[in-house]
């Protein structure tokens, strides 16, 4: 019986979706951890309108082609990992492209960066995680020329207990990661080479950029690059026979620390299809320039960008182009 309500995800035209799993609405905006304590201005609430695509104008939607922005967060609501997850269920292939956290967006805001999108979305009217989310969807969509249908926000414990549920996963280190920071209560020291890391410690790999030894220090885009690598691992220790005893703990891991306009039932599809096997995932980088100005920002590369986007990401069976973007001047 169970069995037949596990079905794909119905794509949502412009309406919210429900939410699942966990509700911040009770979180402060105001905790003291965030990097910045950004000021929300109104006119960011109206950017990049949802109504833009309809089959009328010609935008027909690929068969079975799904969008999903993954982001995730620190306890001070700092989302340090953007990215937009495609699955083509036709080919058997699945894309995803990191969105640098500095990228600078088209907002009347005093800082431009899109990590800020979630944290001022929680405060733009009172929005709570709703808000938040929205608000960091439709400054996405500002760079990539459309919306995401689905999201799925996950906090750092998440990444903890699920790699930890899985037994920890495969990664190959490019040389020893070691940093100390004292006031955040963090110490990496993690040594060169392909190893099997448990929880903490891929947290400590996603999450490095600065070093003690500062010739080690690490570019945005190659800490993307890290995570990237984490996530397909993640993946293949899914699909692995062993991790099928471990599924109550990961349902229990993804309940604690996981939101997401999914239900379980099109989560469960999602899994069913990547635990079939043959899927091919193709990783890219959201390309920038680097510019420092008052504030440091990666600057989007347009049409480099629209080129990858449009043979990856793009749900539509027509190319999007320039006008679909809506980037900061």
């Amino acid at each position: 019986m169970l069995r037949n309500l596990v079905r794909p995800p119905t794509v949502p035209t412009y309406t919210d979706r429900p939410f699942f799993g966990l509700d911040y609405r009770e979180y402060d905006p105001y905790r003291p951890y965030a990097f910045d304590i950004v000021e929300p201005h109104p006119d960011d609430a109206l950017i990049a309108s949802p109504f833009d695509f309809t089959a009328e104008e010609g935008w027909e939607r690929r068969p079975d082609f799904y969008t999903i922005l993954v982001f995730g967060y620190d306890e001070g609501l700092n989302t340090d990992t953007i990215m937009v997850a495609a699955f083509d269920a036709a080919a058997r292939r699945g894309y995803l492209i990191g969105i640098p956290r500095d990228t600078q967006v088209d907002v009347r805001r005093s800082v431009r960066r899109i990590n800020s999108a979630y944290p001022v979305g929680i405060r733009l009217n009172n929005g709570g995680h709703e808000g938040g989310v929205a608000q960091l969807k439709r400054e996405v969509q500002t760079i990539i020329g459309f919306r995401p249908d689905f999201y799925m926000s996950v906090e750092e414990d998440a990444f903890v207990r699920l790699i930890d549920a899985m037994d920890g996963v495969y990664v190959y280190v490019p040389f020893h990661m070691r940093y100390d920071d004292p006031t955040q209560n963090l110490r990496i020291n993690i040594p060169e080479g392909r190893q099997r890391l448990d929880g903490e410690n891929a947290l400590h790999f996603a999450r490095f950029r600065l070093a003690n030894d500062p010739r080690r220090t690490i570019s945005d885009m190659q800490r993307m690059e890290n995570q990237q690598q984490l996530i397909a691992s993640v993946i293949d220790e899914f699909m692995s026979p062993r991790s099928i005893a471990r599924i109550p703990e990961l349902i229990a891991a993804y309940h604690d620390h996981v939101s997401t306009d999914l239900s379980m039932f099109e989560l469960l599809w999602f899994a069913e299809q990547f635990a079939l096997g043959d899927i091919e995932l193709i990783t890219y980088n959201y390309p920038t320039t680097s510019v420092r100005t008052s504030h440091w920002y990666e600057i989007p590369n347009a049409e480099e960008a629209l080129e990858i986007i449009n043979r990856t990401i793009n749900p539509f069976t027509r190319d999007l182009s320039m006008e679909n973007l809506q980037l900061a001047r």
